[in-house]
């Protein structure tokens, strides 16, 4: 496996491929992901299809938005307040990136679980008894 680019560690929206910090809280990363394939999704529907709380919508959404991934839009629908969600471009690319330094890392675990050497050489497995004991 290759050395991953922590861009995006220090500046949420750095560009760069690679893990993405940002994305590794679960409720970003759902959130990211129902969004990746739709214009805009109401503030309830992200709700109830994450099965979270108001509160958490608002607080990771609010941290997306910061980071450049997340637009919100806000408006009314009647006398209603609504808010509405969309991935901004940078947020795309974020997940695709995060999303393919996952499965890299998935393919590396299942390597080493199949027996297989990875590229990274492990270090030499310590004896259980010291040879100059004896």
């Amino acid at each position: 496996m290759t050395e991953p680019d922590h861009a995006g560690d220090g500046d949420p929206g750095a560009s760069g491929t690679g893990r993405r910090p940002i994305l590794e809280t679960g409720p970003r990363l759902a959130m990211c992901a129902l969004l990746q394939s739709a214009d805009w999704v109401d503030f309830a529907t992200v709700r109830d299809l994450l099965g979270v709380s108001d509160p958490m919508v608002s607080k990771h959404s609010r941290t997306l938005e910061t980071a450049g991934y997340l637009d919100v839009r806000k408006g009314a629908v009647g006398r209603r307040p609504k808010t509405w969600f969309r991935l901004t471009p940078e947020g795309r690319t974020a997940l695709r990136s995060h999303l393919a330094w996952l499965a890299e890392l998935a393919s590396a675990v299942d390597r080493t679980l199949d027996g297989r050497p990875t590229d990274a050489s492990p270090a030499e497995p310590a004896s259980e008894e010291d040879p100059s004991r004896r």
